[in-house]
Formats: structure tokens, sequence, C-alpha cells
């Protein structure tokens, strides 16, 4: 049986039919409408379309999940708010979905959706898990015993507003010092600006600069990756899981990132004398194919 994953984002709506284990049978990628309230039916076209060109029957789909950037009603099935989408608020979307083709359809956020799709390509052999991208923001996913930390509001794992700078730089959720002012792609093209970087800046391009031998961007990186590595740090002490994964686009940088942030980690989290029983940090095997992936899967969850 298939399932369909919807990844909306504040730019573009991606879109999978995702069969087995996380496989991808047919993906697609649509601009975002401008107007929120225009996503439901922008979604309907995309299953339209994709089962389609995949000469796939909706019969043959078991379930429709969408993730998205904001905060949803889990239950309920809708979009309660997305400050990045124009208009994106009180939407039934799963209500649309369901009555146009007769399928279950579930909501998460975003970064949820990234950890579920990250932790089901890993067999779920984890008990406890957490799923950190590095993008616009800082966003996370918490799975504890083998469930998605959803919160009592359906808002829980929103790392990316954890105190890291008191009296930082101001976040937009109001207060100041959050990891992702510091820790975000965006915070990363921040810094190389205000080091003198200019033109077109960007995560790729300052890595670029990084491996041609430019000491400047090896010298923002570097703080940038300490600013990553505290949040890190953070999460394996409040949590201890089993597994700590960096993704989002940056991520695929690889060992780049990956190396200094355990170290720190290493380092200053607390720790068993057992390496064993230490947290284990690593890349995303998924990428920016993890939110789809994830939720296409959100019926496990439900």
């Amino acid at each position: 049986m298939k399932n369909i994953g919807i990844d909306i984002g504040g730019t573009f709506i991606k879109a999978a039919i995702v069969e087995g284990r996380g496989k991808i049978v047919l993906s697609s990628k649509t601009p975002t409408p401008k107007n929120g309230q225009e996503i439901p039916k922008k979604v309907i076209e995309i299953i339209e379309e994709l089962t389609g060109k995949a000469k796939i029957d909706i019969s043959e789909i078991k379930s429709v999940g969408i993730g998205v950037p904001g905060v949803c009603d889990t239950k309920k099935g809708t979009i309660v708010n997305c400050p990045n989408i124009e208009n994106c608020k009180s939407i039934e979307i799963c209500k649309c979905i369901s009555q146009r083709f007769g399928v279950d359809a579930y909501i998460d956020n975003d970064a949820n959706c990234a950890a579920l799709g990250e932790y089901t390509v890993s067999d779920m052999k984890s008990e406890s898990f957490v799923f950190v991208t590095l993008g616009t923001g800082v966003g996370g996913g918490i799975i504890l015993g083998g469930r998605l930390l959803r919160g009592i509001n359906s808002a829980a794992g929103e790392v990316g507003h954890i105190v890291i700078k008191q009296n930082g730089e101001r976040c937009n959720c109001g207060r100041r010092g959050c990891w992702e002012r510091y820790a975000s792609v965006t915070a990363l093209v921040r810094q190389a600006k205000e080091a003198g970087f200019t033109g077109n800046v960007s995560g790729r391009s300052i890595f670029a600069d990084r491996a041609k031998g430019n000491k400047k961007a090896d010298e923002v990186i570097k703080q940038w990756l300490e600013y990553v590595a505290e949040g890190i740090c953070d999460m394996v002490n409040i949590f201890q899981p089993e597994e700590i994964v960096i993704g989002g686009g940056i991520s695929r940088e690889g060992n780049i990132i990956l190396e200094p942030v355990a170290e720190f980690a290493q380092k200053y989290s607390i720790k068993d004398t057992n390496s064993k029983r230490n947290t284990k940090i690593r890349i995303s095997k998924l990428f920016n194919d993890a939110g789809v992936v994830g939720a296409s899967f959100l019926y496990t969850q439900n």
C-alpha cells in the first residue's frame, strides 16, 4: 500500500507518493499559494497530478499526511497558523482532502514530519530520538518511546527557542538569545555579512569559500558551529536520547558539521562511563526528503 506525503513550505509545496520503508515512487515541487486559504485546493490538485502521472488509482492510497510550517491541531486536522504564509490560519485541510478522495488525512508540524521520516528509514531502532533541522530557523522533532512528542497543544519540539545567550539577538518569538538566532542558516549568513562578506551570500557559498581556503569563512563557520553545538549539547542533557540527527539542506556538508559538533557535545554534555549508553549524533540520511517521507507515515502516529 502506498501513502502520500505533503510538505508545505513558505515557498514551495513538496509532495511524494511513498511506499515501503520510505521509498519515493514519484515526487513534485509546486510554488506555495500566496494566500494560505488556497492551499487545500492546491494540495488536491497536486494529489490528482501525482496519482495521474504515476497511473495509480486513489483506492491504492492508504492515507495522506501533511506537514506544515507552523501550529496545527493534529486531532482536528486543521492548520491553526503558519506565520510565514499570508492568511494561512484556521484551515480544515484534512477534512477537505478526506471529503475529496475518501482517504484518511493527517497533519503535523513539518519538523515533526522530518523527525518521523528520519526515524522510519532508520528502521525505528531507537526508542528515543531528536531531529534538529538547520535552515531558515532551527526546528525540531522529538520521538520518545517510539511516539512523536506533541505536547498538550501539538506544539512541542520548538527546540530553536531555547535560549543560549541571555539578552542576545531579538528573536521573532519575542525573546532574546534563542538558539535559532545563532545556529540557523539565516544566522550563518548574517554572521558572514557582519564579518565583511558581500554579494549573494548563502550557507552554501560560505562553505564553498572555506573549502577554497578563505580564512574569514573558516572563522565564521567555526563560530557558527559552536553555536550549533551549544544547542545540541542541551538536547543531550535534557533528553539523553539514543540518537540526535542533524538535518536540513546545510547538513549535506556532512563531517564538516558533524565532527566539531559531536566533539563539543562529547566534551560538555553529561554522559555515562559506558560509551554504549551515550547519545549518538549523526547527519540526516534523507536531507530535504525527510519532510515528505515523514508526512507519509503520520498514519502510524494516529
